[in-house]
């Protein structure tokens, strides 16, 4: 199995709106003009941050890259990582692995 890191990472938060605002106002922050995901996404030079919508907070969550996302879904539970949410091709994959960090898998095109 091939993974590759993103530059990617997801915030899980309970009012986006609210997150939205103080990560523009307090961090300087600002959306791109056009941006293909439901999401809040801010992107910098070095990566793109996404404020999801949700009521767990699981940290800082990663983003890796896959060819197959059923393999390495498979690959990851044989290896002691936990399934936190998965929805699928282009939407949302979480998987704890066996040390509590929490990364999103996602199927490149």
């Amino acid at each position: 199995m091939n993974y590759r890191m993103s530059k990617n990472i997801g915030f899980q938060v309970e009012d986006v709106e609210k997150a939205k605002l103080f990560y523009e106002t307090v961090m300087g922050l600002k959306e791109p003009i056009e941006s293909d995901v439901d999401e809040v996404e801010f992107r910098t030079n070095h990566n793109s941050i996404f404020l999801i919508p949700g009521r767990e907070n699981l940290g800082p969550v990663m983003e890796i890259v896959v060819n197959n996302l059923q393999e390495a879904k498979e690959h990851l539970v044989e290896n002691g990582c936990e399934i936190v949410r998965w929805e699928g091709k282009g939407r949302d994959c979480y998987v704890r692995d066996p040390f509590g960090m929490v990364f999103n898998v996602w199927e490149e095109n």
